[in-house]
């Protein structure tokens, strides 16, 4: 009787267990949210995401990632299928882009919606097509890319540029910056030291401007004076030509009735010197006048 009452209790229990787990099987599949499928396309590199990853629309947990194949007609596009949880708004302006987590290397889909709002409609025989834009990494790829040809392009410019020859300019110029730096402190030395004579050169200056200004008013005294010179001048001129002059003139018109009479006198002298003794021959008698004869 014990036997019998042990194993319907074990009985029991495993039929209690077993319904117990196919309620709570059915439960959870009950409450499993319905998806919707969508393929995310890129031409980029999909590193470090993996089937079953999550997928976060602005970092809320949105469904997860089913499958990662190459597009069998473009080998340069890459298909990421995926489910979506149907309460997801999934619009033509959705957009997927990589974020890395952490520190793993691993990395997750992000959907951001931008732009158009309509719903994309989407369904198991015909999934809409999510677009990728460039991530971060991305990004960070190209540039790394783009500095690592521009370090390559600057390392040959340096080989070029401490070659022999150029090392040698560069020591002359590096030789000739030194020698300008050492006269340039000379020259600051040399200006040092002038500054501090401008006040005295200064002083100097006031003192030759007063000097200046001492000679200018006395070549006013002068104007003035050689002004009243030339207006004297001037008077005595116009005296000299009203008063002194005519009587200038008078007196050299009988010095030359005077040499005209001397100049007769010698001619006649020089024809008949006996008139000295004798005195001046007699003149011819004119007309009309006793003893005048007609020739």
């Amino acid at each position: 009787m014990n036997s019998k009452s042990y194993a319907l209790r074990a009985g029991l229990f495993v039929l209690i267990l077993g319904a117990t787990m196919v309620a709570a099987v059915l439960w959870v599949a009950g409450r499993r949210p319905a998806v919707r499928p969508y393929i995310v396309v890129t031409n980029g590199s999909v590193f470090g995401l993996k089937v079953a990853s999550t997928i976060f629309f602005r970092g809320i947990e949105a469904g997860t990632v089913r499958r990662i194949r190459i597009d069998p007609h473009d080998p340069r596009k890459i298909f990421i299928i995926v489910a979506i949880d149907d309460r997801i708004p999934v619009t033509h302006g959705t957009y997927a882009e990589l974020k890395l987590q952490g520190v793993t290397g691993l990395t997750a889909l992000e959907l951001e919606s931008t732009g158009d709002l309509r719903p994309l409609p989407t369904s198991r025989a015909h999934p809409a097509r999510i677009p990728m834009r460039p991530s971060l990494l991305d990004a960070l790829g190209r540039a790394s890319r783009a500095t690592l040809t521009e370090l390559t392009r600057l390392g040959g410019k340096l080989d070029r540029l401490l070659s022999a020859d150029n090392e040698r300019h560069i020591r002359v110029l590096l030789t000739n910056a030194a020698n300008a730096s050492r006269q340039f402190q000379a020259i600051s030395d040399n200006l040092a030291t002038a500054s501090r004579a401008l006040p005295a050169l200064a002083q100097q200056g006031q003192q030759t401007l007063r000097q200046l200004d001492a000679v200018s008013r006395r070549l006013d005294r002068l104007s003035g004076r050689l002004n009243t010179l030339v207006t004297t001048a001037q008077t005595a001129g116009n005296t000299v030509l009203a008063q002194t002059l005519p009587r200038i003139n008078a007196t050299l018109d009988q010095l030359r009735a005077t040499a005209a009479d001397v100049n007769a006198l010698s001619r006649s002298l020089r024809h008949n010197p006996q008139q000295l003794l004798l005195g001046a021959p007699p003149q011819m008698p004119g007309p009309g006048e006793p003893g005048y004869r007609r020739r």
